[in-house]
């Protein structure tokens, strides 16, 4: 048998493999036996046509002929008998035909299918129709057909299918169309009427008459149970006819776009309707039994009316599947409505004025009911009116007026994926707290009035996202997603929870919020008002709150001459207040840098607290070194070294005294600090006994470079000052702050000049540079520490080394990295 198939195929092939000389037409192997396609495209004639094809197939091949976007303005200088083969299809579209003469389609006796349509006849063939006795299906579509008339199909009365559509017809003539239609289209036109010429069409199966303007199909529609497929959308009608009472075959009905006020109980027979499309009309009232026999209808659309009640009118329609009353004026509704339509699927109550949910007495529970859409209404309590669907998984209750949920409104839920609660007025989620919804995984409560969060999210085990944006939340509890994994067809992932414009966004404690969120694989999204950058909060507040401030180093210079002593350059933060309280953080450029002066001996930078930034954008004023009143000069002391004679070994450790001095700028938004370092003033001494390859403390000699009745010079803190503040990196200035700037600078140099000619060290140089300690060690076994220098002998090295720093020239070996101390000598 396969061999056999396989041969008869091989054959078929055959008639278009052995003639490549039909060309420029193409020759396909049909999909039946001795069945072939033909197609010829652009051709220039249709002399060519004829050429090309003639003789050049087996006469009882069967075939389909497809002629298009062709020139045959020579059509009827030449005939399709003249092609010698059996052609039983012919497809013409596309050609800018204005008519069809008679000559070429003489002995066409076999051809069952004609397709004249999309070319610019504006009348029916009937001539050349005349000789296609056995024609079935005519498509005539897409034309500029003005009328039908009596005689234009009477030479083809076996016809089925006829396809009129996207014509410009207006008049048709009573027994125009053969009886023996099946299938008529008359849609996309520009009738106003039918005009009786379909009355007596009794086999009529399909009809399609949309898209014109008939007002009324009174008498119009043949009689008889034979009618299935009713399509009469995009009209004027204002009723339906009356005989559709009879019409029992009927299983599709469109008729929305209309102007129909009243069904008239037309419909209530049909028992075999399974869809009906009214949506778009007048619809005021729906009858108790205006489906009464129609127990098989799946969807029903009738949205977009005036109905206010659905009357039980929907009990009958067992099989019921879609349902959708959407944009009617409906106010109460019952959930007795459904009782037993055990088959309902979706359904729609959107754009309505609902203000009440009635609960059924019977319960819902046999409801396979699994999408419903309630939003857009005016309802302010759910009265438990919804528990116990436990197939739903899709509830839309947006747009509505809900002020407070109750504990038990969504019982019995076990199988709800996504609820809505977007555009109420709720003002808390506790009822969901004493819910269980175990399959629930989108949350939407947008544009509410929630104020906290607490443990809201506790009957919700795995909830993926939760929609919170546009509310009132200034506090959430850690507590919030503890029982919530998140958890999609069981495959595990992070609870994300969108917070934009709330309240809480602005919060600095936020941060801390979103690493203990983390931690229970829950995540905060949205971006916030509070902060210059368009990001996530959860990934600006770790930069805010994290801060790695840059470190320079750099060398001071005082009166002129640089100060080999290192210093730390750091930018510091600023806090931003505002009525005495702490404003949200702003994300911009760092501040100014400060100078810190600080020895190489053990520093450590301790860490900074979670820092508030703001941009500076002027430069601050020269800052005045403040001088310590006498009486702080007089209360520092010294302490004498302790000797010891019973230990081996005393080691001297040094404290020092750091003095900070903060300078705000008069626009209360930034500020620079200079911290330096004092000369010291306290000693103390401990005795440790060294262990084997360990480093021995530092030795350092502790001094009061000026006695406390020297006086301070004030030129060299106003050199130091500027020094300080030539550090700064530059900030670009308007044109007034630039004059401003330029005219301190002038004056600061002119100071500068005058404090050139003075001589003598001012004790501000000491403060602001402290010496780097002696490292030198004794030898190990040594009976004494070696004493260290007087004062005096430390006053005449320093002036003999004209301000230099006398401790690098002497002691060549002192420690210059902290990360890395000196060895001790070996023995």
């Amino acid at each position: 048998m396969t061999s056999l198939v396989y041969t008869v195929f091989h054959l078929a092939s055959l008639q278009c493999s052995v003639r490549p000389e039909i060309s420029p037409c193409t020759c396909e192997t049909g999909k039946a036996w001795n069945h072939v396609e033909l197609s010829c495209e652009k051709l220039e004639s249709f002399n060519a046509v004829v050429d090309s094809l003639a003789n050049k197939l087996n006469a009882d091949t069967n075939i389909d002929l497809k002629i298009t976007h062709s020139q045959l303005d020579d059509l009827e200088m030449r005939s399709f008998t003249d092609m010698n083969f059996n052609l039983y299809k012919l497809r013409m579209q596309w050609n800018s035909l204005k008519s069809l003469p008679e000559v070429p389609f003489r002995g066409l006796s076999n051809v069952t299918y004609l397709s004249i349509g999309d070319n610019d006849l504006d009348e029916i063939p009937k001539h050349a129709l005349s000789h296609m006795p056995s024609l079935l299906t005519l498509d005539i579509g897409r034309c500029k057909i003005r009328s039908v008339q009596q005689e234009d199909f009477r030479g083809i009365q076996r016809v089925t299918n006829l396809i009129l559509v996207s014509n410009i017809i207006t008049r048709l003539d009573r027994g125009s169309f053969p009886k023996s239609l099946l299938i008529l289209h008359l849609g996309r036109n520009q009738l106003e009427s039918l005009n009786g010429s379909l009355h007596d069409l009794h086999n009529l199966e399909s009809l399609f008459i949309n898209a014109n303007n008939i007002t009324s199909l009174d008498d119009e529609l043949p009689d008889g149970g034979q009618l299935r497929l009713l399509m009469a959308h995009n009209n004027r009608l204002e009723r339906l006819p009356a005989n559709m009472a009879g019409m029992h075959s009927l299983e599709t009905v469109h008729i929305h776009c209309n102007q129909l006020r009243s069904f008239d109980r037309v419909l209530r027979n049909a028992v075999n309707l399974s869809e009906v499309m009214a949506d778009n009309n007048e619809l005021e009232y729906l009858a108790q039994d205006e489906f009464a026999s129609c127990s098989k209808v799946e969807t029903l659309q009738m949205g977009c009316n005036h109905i206010k009640s659905l009357n039980s009118s929907l009990l009958p329609i067992l099989k019921l599947k879609n349902a959708n009353f959407s944009f009617n004026d409906i106010e109460e509704f019952s959930m007795a409505e459904l009782h037993g339509l055990r088959s309902l699927k979706t359904l729609q109550l959107s754009s309505n004025r609902i203000q009440r949910l009635l609960p059924d007495p019977r319960g819902v529970q046999d409801l396979m009911l699994v999408n419903l859409d309630l939003d857009n209404n005016r309802i302010d309590s759910l009265n438990g009116a919804l528990a116990g669907l436990g197939n739903l998984r899709i509830l839309n209750l947006a747009g509505n007026r809900l002020e407070h949920l109750q504990v038990g409104d969504f019982d019995g839920m076990i199988r709800l994926d996504i609820l809505d609660l977007t555009g109420n007025q709720l003002a808390e989620l506790k009822p969901l707290e004493m819910t269980l919804l175990p399959s629930l995984k989108i949350l939407k409560v947008a544009y509410n009035n929630i104020t906290k969060l607490e443990q809201d999210f506790k009957g919700l085990p795995v909830l993926c996202q939760a929609n919170l944006t546009n509310n009132q939340i200034s506090a959430i509890s850690s507590e919030l997603v503890t029982n919530t994994r998140c958890k999609n067809h069981n495959v595990p992932g992070k609870l994300e929870i969108h917070l934009d414009d709330n309240p809480i966004m602005c919060d600095v404690g936020l941060n801390e919020l979103c690493r203990l969120m983390a931690v229970q694989e829950a995540r905060i999204r949205g971006r916030s008002q509070c902060f210059e950058n368009d990001q996530e909060v959860c990934t600006v507040l770790p930069m805010l709150y994290n801060v790695n401030l840059p470190i320079m180093v750099t060398n001071l210079k005082l009166a002129g001459r640089e100060v080999p002593k290192p210093m730390v350059q750091v930018i510091m933060p600023s806090l931003i207040k505002a009525n005495n309280e702490l404003l949200p953080p702003l994300i911009a450029t760092l501040g100014n840098p400060v100078l810190i002066s600080t020895a190489l001996v053990n520093p450590v930078i301790s860490p900074l607290p979670p820092p508030l930034l703001l941009a500076t954008t002027t430069p601050p004023p020269p800052l005045p070194l403040p001088v310590a009143p006498e009486e702080d000069k007089n209360e520092t002391t010294t302490a004498n070294p302790v000797a010891t004679n019973n230990a081996p070994e005393t080691t001297t450790t040094t404290s020092t005294t750091t003095t900070t001095t903060t300078t705000e700028t008069s626009s209360q938004v930034a500020s620079i600090e200079l911290i330096t370092t004092t000369a010291p003033t306290t000693t103390t001494t401990s005795t440790t006994t060294p262990k084997p390859n360990e480093t021995l403390p530092v030795i350092v000699e502790l001094q009061d470079h000026n006695p406390p009745d020297t006086p301070v010079n004030q030129t060299d803190v106003g050199v130091a000052q500027d020094e300080a503040t030539a550090l700064v990196p530059p900030v670009v200035l308007d044109p007034l702050q630039q004059d401003l700037e330029r005219e301190r600078e002038r004056e600061r140099e002119r100071e500068l000049e005058r404090d050139l000619d003075h001589e003598a060290v001012a004790k501000t140089e000491y403060e602001t540079v402290e010496y780097i300690p002696n490292l030198v060690q004794p030898p190990v076994g040594s009976d004494a520490l070696t004493p260290p220098p007087s004062k005096a002998n430390a006053l005449e090295e320093d002036s003999e080394s004209v301000h230099s720093n006398s401790v690098h020239a002497e002691y060549p070996h002192a420690a210059q990295s902290l990360q890395i101390p000196e060895e001790p000598p070996e023995e």
